[in-house]
This record gives structure tokens, C-alpha cells and sequence, in this order.
């Protein structure tokens, strides 16, 4: 039987500030991440959605004797979330009315699949396991941020591996090739990649341009791939691409020009299409079971490399199982 607790009663968070929180003891298999500010929304045009939201936790780190088995952005969580588990972002009172207070949740998960008996984190002996967090407590368009967390456990597992999920963070110093060492030693299942300049514009130039994943020098897994192409193969996955909650109609102004405007579907995860353009994911387990995951354990080199065609930051996720 799996068991839900809070973990973290909901607080304020006074000041933007690192902080951390004590996990259980038991096997952990998932914690919800619970982001709760209030829309600063007295000029509309500064309501933010999901991955707006994300910002106000710059950091999210879970740390297993003081060593980090997951680091990322709360905007990196929330596009691994749906790249690497096929989960799209959803809030309660996703609304725009200045003051309101919304709840954004974001699902962490520590092994393949949530409540997954052989894939999460093994038990701990208290103060061995810690959430920590960098918040942002007020940007554009929310503040007065609360905070909560849950957890899953599954008191019972006796799993025999977890979902490890760490931040590489470069920035190319020139265009042309640019190689990015990974670290070796596990499985790899995916490669999650953030690049700050998007495909986009009459004459298109991602920071990310062709890449291919190297494995002590050989080509394995991507021999090449566009950035554009790749940020589209959510689409094998079956499921909603992030981008669909946004629309336009056309209507017609003053009985001659017509104008798009942009609407907002549903009352929930609106405007997802902000900010996933600089997103894409190697999928190197795609049927789930390992059969095309890359094992790097005794081999001297695994990187990602890439034929940058703008020069600037960029962020790699790397998911790879951990052994117990």
C-alpha cells in the first residue's frame, strides 16, 4: 500500500531564500510540489500561466546525504513532467483576477512511474533525505507566495533502483560545435534540453541546431537530429502536445479588417504554449523498459554534441536509473 502525507504544512515564504525541509524515512516514490501565489493581475497583460507560475521556485533539489538525486527548475520539472512522463501541467483556480490566490502543483517523481514498488527511493534514516528550494517570492504577474509539499511513500518496497534527474548547466561560447560531457556510470534514459534562443523568426537560429549523443566517441542513439524536429517527437509519445491549450479566432473589426485574437482554453493549464519552444527531449527509453537505454557503466566518455547556430545558455537534464 502506498501512504500520502504532508510533508510540508502550507506557509508563507517571507523573502526570496534558499530552504530546506526534511523527507521522510520510508521508500519515496513521489512529492507534490505545491506553488501557491496570488495573481498581481491589476494590469492584466501581467497574468502569468503554468510556466510563468514556475518561476517563483528557481531551484528544486531533493538531497540523499547531502548528494543531489534530483535538481532542476520548477520549469524544468514541469516540461520533464510532460517529456519524460507524459504528464501536462494542471492547476486549481487557474483564473485571472487580481488577488486570487492559485495552486500549482508539480508531481516529482523518483522513479519511473509513480508508485512504482521497484523504482523509487529506498528507505533513509531520518535527516539523511532533504527538500530544498530556492523561491522567488514575487516576480511579474504573482506574489505573496505559499508553499506546500506532499509525499508518496510506499513503506513496503524494497526497490531495486531509483530515477535519478540532474541539471548541466553551459553556455556556448561560439557558434559551430560545441561539445557537452555527460556523466557516465548509469543508465541513461533521456535527455531533457533547454535552449534560451528558440526556433522562431523568417530566418531561424536555435541555440541548439543539430545534434547527435556520442558513447566513448560512437554515434548512439541521436546520429542526427535538428532542434525543431526533435522539440516535435512528443508526438510518438500519443499524447496532447503542451502548445494545444492555446487558440485564436478570427473575427472581423469595424465590417472590414479581420483580427486574430488569442484565447485561453479551459480553466485550467492555460497558455502552455508560453515558453515550451525551447524545449525538446532525447528519449532514450521510450518503450518504458529500458531496451533502447544507453548504459554507460565502463565506458570513458558520453556527451551530447551540438552545432550551436546562436551562442548562449543552455540546460540539460540528464534521467538515468541508479542501481541499489
Amino acid at each position: 500500500m502506498y501512504r500520502v502525507s504532508k510533508i510540508v504544512q502550507e506557509q508563507a515564504i517571507a523573502s526570496d531564500s534558499v530552504q530546506q525541509f526534511d523527507l521522510g524515512v520510508n521508500p519515496l516514490s513521489a512529492l507534490m510540489i505545491g506553488l501557491r501565489p496570488l495573481n498581481d493581475t491589476g494590469t492584466l497583460a501581467n497574468f502569468n500561466r503554468v510556466m510563468g507560475l514556475c518561476l517563483h521556485a528557481l531551484q528544486i533539489r531533493v538531497l540523499y546525504r547531502g548528494a543531489a538525486v534530483f535538481s532542476c527548475s520548477a520549469a524544468d520539472l514541469a516540461a520533464l513532467n510532460y517529456y519524460r512522463h507524459g504528464m501536462i501541467p494542471f492547476e486549481a483556480n487557474g483564473d485571472n483576477t487580481d488577488n486570487e490566490r492559485r495552486c500549482l502543483c508539480l508531481p516529482l517523481l523518483l522513479g519511473r512511474h509513480a508508485y512504482d514498488m521497484d523504482s523509487c527511493l529506498p528507505a533513509a534514516i531520518r535527516g539523511e533525505l532533504v527538500l530544498e528550494v530556492q523561491f522567488d517570492i514575487a516576480i511579474t504577474g504573482s506574489d505573496g507566495l505559499r508553499f506546500d509539499v506532499e509525499m508518496i511513500e510506499l513503506p513496503e518496497a524494497n526497490p531495486s533502483h531509483y530515477e535519478r534527474k540532474t541539471t548541466i548547466n553551459r553556455t556556448f561560447g561560439a557558434t559551430g560545435f560545441n561539445d557537452v560531457p555527460l556523466s557516465i556510470g548509469n543508465v541513461s534514459r533521456g535527455l531533457l534540453l533547454f535552449g534560451t534562443t528558440p526556433f522562431g523568426g523568417a530566418s531561424p537560429a536555435p541555440t541548439w541546431g543539430r545534434l547527435e549523443t556520442l558513447l566513448d566517441n560512437e554515434q548512439v542513439g541521436i546520429a542526427a537530429t535538428d532542434f525543431e524536429m526533435l522539440h516535435q517527437y512528443h508526438q510518438l509519445l500519443g499524447i496532447m502536445p503542451p502548445t494545444g491549450q492555446r487558440h485564436s479566432h478570427i473575427i472581423t473589426v469595424d465590417g472590414n479588417a479581420q483580427t486574430a485574437v488569442a484565447t485561453l482554453a479551459g480553466p485550467h493549464g492555460e497558455g502552455l504554449g508560453e515558453g515550451w519552444e525551447q524545449y525538446a527531449y532525447i528519449d532514450l527509453d521510450p518503450t518504458r523498459d529500458d531496451a533502447h537505454s544507453i548504459d554507460t557503466a565502463g565506458h570513458n566518455s558520453w556527451m551530447l554534441r551540438v552545432n550551436a547556430e546562436t551562442a548562449d545558455a543552455v540546460r540539460i537534464v540528464q534521467v538515468e536509473r541508479v542501481a541499489l
